[in-house]
């Protein structure tokens, strides 16, 4: 299966969000909705993308104790969107009990697909200077990220966000059939921005990313559609 591209909504204006996806909707089929945007817009975006026939990935890193993460894995479903994300060192209980309310809400009501909870290991802002001096956490970067992917996928989780340069490491580990939804995408002669582990397009399409996302890479070109255009061309 191609990688697909996932558009990030990077603006903090929901009213351009919506034109966003109204300029995109033609060409690109997901969009991924982050903290700020949904804490300015709630649901209205999501139905907004929804109404132009595309998917939805709820990034909020969902992390708090196992009940409240429960409680909101419930509403998460109940929105249908695709995918949403839940901060794997939240514990294997908070994870367990999102995905066993994932799978009680689809049963319920009868419906058809249910989404995919998709673990966050290490935020791709992290390095390991930060992750053994800030985190104290003595453990290399790649062998914190195995770690608690390897938690997350024994508790169920089935997909997973990373950067571009852990693709290899959790597919080898946990199989090729896992999802791979990657941030860090940046097109030739991008600042890398905040994102400390970055590839192109092409580079973790061949990795085997399932899902790449970018944002900033397409909204602050001159000509977006094209910028669109050549990274699809990549895939």
């Amino acid at each position: 299966m191609p990688t697909k591209l996932i558009l990030a909504l990077d603006t903090k204006d929901p009213t351009e969000a919506i034109n966003i996806v109204d300029e995109f909707h033609s060409i690109v089929k997901y969009f991924k909705v982050g903290s700020i945007l949904y804490t300015l817009s709630g649901n209205k975006i999501i139905e907004h993308i929804q109404s132009r026939n595309a998917s939805v990935f709820l990034d909020l890193k969902f992390f708090d104790i196992p009940n409240t993460v429960k409680g909101a894995a419930s509403v998460v479903t109940g929105l249908g969107v695709q995918m949403f994300t839940i901060h794997l060192m939240g514990g294997r209980e908070m994870i367990r009990a999102s995905l066993e309310r994932i799978l009680e809400e689809t049963e319920k009501n009868h419906w058809k697909e249910k989404p995919l909870a998709l673990g966050v290991t290490l935020l791709t802002s992290l390095n390991e200077k930060i992750l053994n001096e800030e985190l104290k956490i003595n453990l290399s970067l790649k062998d914190m990220i195995l770690h608690l992917a390897k938690m997350g996928y024994e508790e169920g989780i089935r997909g997973f966000v990373c950067s571009p340069e852990e693709i290899r490491l959790l597919k080898d580990k946990l199989g090729e059939k896992i999802t791979i939804v990657t941030p860090g995408i940046r097109l030739k002669g991008d600042s890398l921005g905040d994102q400390k582990r970055v590839l192109t397009p092409r580079e973790a399409s061949r990795l085997g990313a399932d899902y790449i996302v970018a944002g900033r890479s397409i909204l602050n070109k001159p000509d977006r559609i094209k910028a669109v255009e050549e990274i699809l061309k990549e895939l």
